[in-house]
């Protein structure tokens, strides 16, 4: 009867290893989709901060760099400057990715809201598409 209980043994350990061997393979996946977010979320972040300073340097055109373009815009460096922008901002986030900019000319402020989606995989309740929004807002008032 002692013979066997040394196999025993072996195999109850290799079989605690093991579940621990996955949890901490469920964990490191978390951990990576976590940071893909947070890289996500710090992207949105600047390219919010770099139209609306190209705003700021260029307020006299402040109504060039909204999207979908509204009116008459007569800059067309500012024009080609924002669709650039929104096309490298399409290209850097995860798809599908919304953007709008707007220039509210009573009060002067430009809002840009950048949205994306994200598929979470946590195992549990929050499985699924979740979109995400980054919202900047700065006065554009010359």
């Amino acid at each position: 009867m002692t013979r066997g209980l040394g196999l025993l043994d072996a195999m109850i350990a290799l079989t605690i290893l093991s579940f621990g061997l996955l949890a901490l393979t469920g964990l490191q996946s978390r951990t990576i989709a976590r940071g893909t977010e947070a890289q996500s979320r710090l992207l949105a972040s600047q390219f919010n901060d770099e139209l609306l300073s190209r705003v700021l340097v260029d307020v006299a055109n402040a109504h060039c760099y909204t999207l979908p373009q509204v009116g008459n815009c007569t800059s067309p460096g500012a024009l080609a400057s924002t669709n650039a922008w929104a096309t490298t901002v399409a290209a850097a986030l995860p798809p599908p990715v919304s953007i709008s900019s707007t220039l509210d000319a009573a009060t002067g402020q430009l809002s840009v809201l950048i949205t994306w989606t994200t598929h979470a995989r946590d195992g549990g309740s929050t499985d699924g598409d979740i979109t995400r929004h980054q919202l900047a807002v700065t006065d554009a008032r010359p």
